[in-house]
């Protein structure tokens, strides 16, 4: 049985659209700049956040530090229309859970339409997620779709269930919707970035310049993680 969620009445004067795009960003690279700025374009948000964090419940701990990875993120976006950093996750001193950060965005813009967006590989493994039914009870999903991963039992069944009940196309105000979109894949991976570095070879065109000159100055990555 799907999820039971509220969907907002269309007369509902809903006008922000709110999307929320999670990382650990170890660096950031064009990898995920790239897909960012088509997200915010293509589901005209008003504003794309971009958050990284800093104990990730499904992922090895980061080669960075946190501020070092705040900053690098933050230089990243500099002057990028609807591109902003959302550093509440990384300042959690705990496992970062998206139903928490749902909680507080939506207490915090509760005129808002939230979309969280994730990869395929992400989604297959959807429910192994803190909360993922009350993460569709906050937001919207936009699945990306990437090359080399592909859908679950669970989660093709799940997308199946909440398209026929609340429909394949998110709307000012709904919640539960989940789509599927493609962008442009770059085929760059921090961990091929901290590869390099700690190799002494170039890693220019795959990251922002200045995010560059930052990891040169503060001598990041040196050392294989």
């Amino acid at each position: 049985m799907a999820i039971t969620l509220h969907v907002a009445d269309e007369s509902t004067p809903v006008s922000r659209r709110i999307g929320l795009f999670g990382g650990t960003f170890d660096p950031v690279h064009y990898g995920h700049l790239r897909p960012a700025v088509e997200m915010a374009e293509r589901y005209e948000l008003t504003t794309l956040y971009l958050m990284p964090n800093h104990k990730p419940a499904h992922r090895q701990p980061a080669a960075a530090t946190t501020d070092n990875r705040i900053e690098m993120l933050e230089m990243a976006v500099h002057n990028a229309p609807k591109l902003e950093v959302e550093a509440r996750e990384a300042l959690r001193d705990r496992p970062s859970y998206t139903y928490d950060t749902l909680c507080e965005i939506n207490q915090e813009q509760p005129d808002a339409t939230l979309m969280f967006f994730m990869g395929m590989d992400a989604f297959a493994a959807f429910d192994t997620w803190h909360n993922w039914e009350g993460v569709l009870a906050l937001a919207n999903l936009v699945i990306v779709n990437r090359p080399a991963a592909s859908h679950s039992a669970f989660s093709r069944d799940l997308l199946k269930r909440q398209q026929a009940s609340h429909g394949e196309l998110i709307r000012c105000g709904s919640t539960g919707v989940i789509e599927t979109c493609d962008v442009t894949q770059l085929a760059i991976s921090a961990t091929d970035v901290r590869r390099r570095i700690a190799s002494d070879l170039s890693v220019r065109f795959l990251l922002p310049e200045p995010v560059l000159e930052y990891i040169a100055d503060n001598s990041l990555y040196q050392y294989n993680h």
